[in-house]
């Protein structure tokens, strides 16, 4: 018989781990800090970088999110701008009928003699995100989420309305659009009114009023700034502080795609930035680098309001209505730099060598990822989305059948960073020209027998080249005829990959001007 006591002692026991697991359950916030154009090494974090980062850049916040996270030293994304948002809000490659995005723009990308020598043509492609295709915004919200987009979209919009952020998912929707990037960064008065020019259909104009005294005092930015215009970043920040704000109080969790202009061109820094990058550099950089480092200088600062705001999200000093323990950040950029090299790795964005496409990614949920970690272990942009799906706990995932999703989820490397987990290889099929930078190709990065190796194919020249990434970041030799057994193996994944089965994977292929026909994939025997 169970004494009254023993009853008692049970009871609690049983709530106890009820909280627990209640707890455990509880789903995270989410959000994705996603920079355009900065390079895999433009930040001052050693752990992300690989130690590869200059000391010009001066990211305190970012350090200290990798600080308190995980750092991946190998995260990809697709080339350029449009295709990694697709990717993200997809969770698909382009060749999936739902994201038929390969490029910004089109795949005939070249002029002149460049266009008149080449051996194809790029076939057709979308813009946009297809309407019928589940966004991981759509998916969030049947999980329980609230959604909200802030900053540059570019998928949406260039086919009609219902491709927009408000009508893919997203609950709350400021300066998210067709538009590819920012055309001024200052703010401008007109007739009396401020506004960035031509930003975000005019979403920012309630941010776009010049520095006052009590906003440089805030944000510690310096005096000779009141009066002068405000800069996006700040205005960005801005719409940040409110949009967390209605989200925190809104009685759900939340996932939010905060993705910033900074630091795609025009690159121009806020003046004290600007100053303090030649002050740190002891007045040795360029005035187009100091530009640079300065608007680096803004994400950061950016970072530090974010990481302020969950910690206070009505913003009056109590810190009663703190959210930072159960709020999930990843932050990284859309595509290799391009503003600045990215030494040791070769290329810059728009290309398929390791400058294009790797990037930086940092991973901060305090208490769920372990602090100041390192993983070389591979993501790619279509990880995000199953990723954040399993944070949720997966309550609701997309009909495979209608639309499958590519990326494999790296939830237990966010919990175990030093797990050995497996996965297949990331690949890229580009059918088309993108100017000098890139032309027909197709690519896969994989590990095999303890090393990462790159194969790639270019169609013009119909040839393969094979890299070791671990011993060679830079791409510099070829191992192609040495390893011919490596590259056969990457050469089937590849084969298999563009010939699998499914409704809705629709694979393009460079159109042959001879035969007005698409060539087949390519295989290396």
């Amino acid at each position: 018989m169970i004494q009254p006591h023993s009853k008692l002692f049970l009871a609690v026991i049983i709530t106890a781990l009820s909280l627990i697991n209640h707890a455990e359950a509880k789903q995270p916030n989410i959000i994705i800090y996603m920079v355009d154009d900065l390079g895999w090494n433009h930040i001052g974090v050693n752990s992300a970088t690989m130690g590869t980062n200059q000391d010009i850049y001066h990211t305190p916040n970012l350090k200290k999110l990798a600080s308190n996270g995980l750092s991946f030293t190998h995260a990809y994304q697709q080339p350029n701008c449009a295709p990694t948002r697709a990717a993200i809000l997809s969770g698909q490659y382009p060749a999936r009928i739902h994201n038929d995005v390969y490029v910004v723009g089109d795949l005939n990308r070249i002029k002149g003699q460049r266009k008149a020598e080449a051996k194809f043509e790029g076939p057709e492609q979308s813009e946009d995100v297809a309407a019928e295709a589940v966004t991981i915004a759509e998916a969030l919200q049947k999980n329980g989420y609230s959604t909200a987009h802030i900053g540059k979209y570019h998928v949406g919009g260039h086919s009609g309305d219902a491709t927009l952020p408000e009508n893919s998912g997203f609950d709350i929707n400021i300066g998210g659009f067709s538009q590819s990037h920012q055309p001024t960064c200052f703010a401008s008065e007109n007739n009396g009114n401020w506004d960035f020019a031509g930003v975000g259909r005019g979403d920012f104009a309630k941010y776009a009023t010049p520095y006052t005294k009590s906003y440089v005092e805030k944000y510690d930015i310096a005096d000779d700034l009141i009066g002068e215009p405000k800069h996006i970043t700040d205005a960005l920040g801005d719409a940040l502080e409110d949009t967390v704000a209605t989200l925190a109080k809104g009685g759900k969790p939340f996932y939010l795609q905060f993705h910033t202009y900074a630091v795609h061109g025009p690159v121009r820094s806020r003046p004290d930035l600007k100053r303090n990058a030649a002050e740190r550099s002891g007045n040795s950089l360029s005035e187009k680098m100091c530009e640079y480092v300065g608007f680096v200088d803004s994400v950061d600062l950016t970072m530090g309001r974010m990481l302020a705001a969950i910690n206070d999200p009505n913003g009056d000093g109590d810190l009663s209505d703190s959210i930072a323990d159960n709020t999930f950040i990843l932050f990284t950029s859309d595509n290799g730099g391009t503003f600045t090299d990215n030494l040791p790795l070769k290329g810059v964005k728009g290309m398929f060598t390791e400058g294009g496409i790797r990037v930086p990614a940092i991973a901060c949920w305090p208490g769920k990822v372990p602090a100041n970690t390192i993983t070389d272990y591979r993501i790619h942009s279509v990880d995000i989305y199953p990723t954040c799906l399993a944070l949720a706990g997966n309550k609701w995932t997309p009909p495979a059948d209608e639309h499958p999703l590519d990326g494999y989820s790296f939830a237990e490397i966010l919990h175990a960073p030093d797990k050995k987990l497996s996965r297949e290889p990331i690949f890229y099929l580009f059918p088309g020209y993108m100017d000098r930078r890139a032309q027909p190709c197709v690519v896969a990065i994989d590990d095999i027998d303890g090393k990462r190796y790159k194969l790639f194919y270019d169609y013009e020249t119909n040839s393969w080249e094979l890299y070791c990434l671990g011993d060679d970041p830079g791409e510099e030799k070829n191992l192609f005829e040495a390893h011919p057994q490596i590259a056969s193996t990457l050469s089937k994944k590849i084969h298999d990959w563009l010939n699998q089965k499914h409704p809705t994977w629709k694979p393009k292929f460079p159109i042959d001007k001879k035969t007005g026909k698409p060539l087949p994939p390519p295989q290396y025997e």
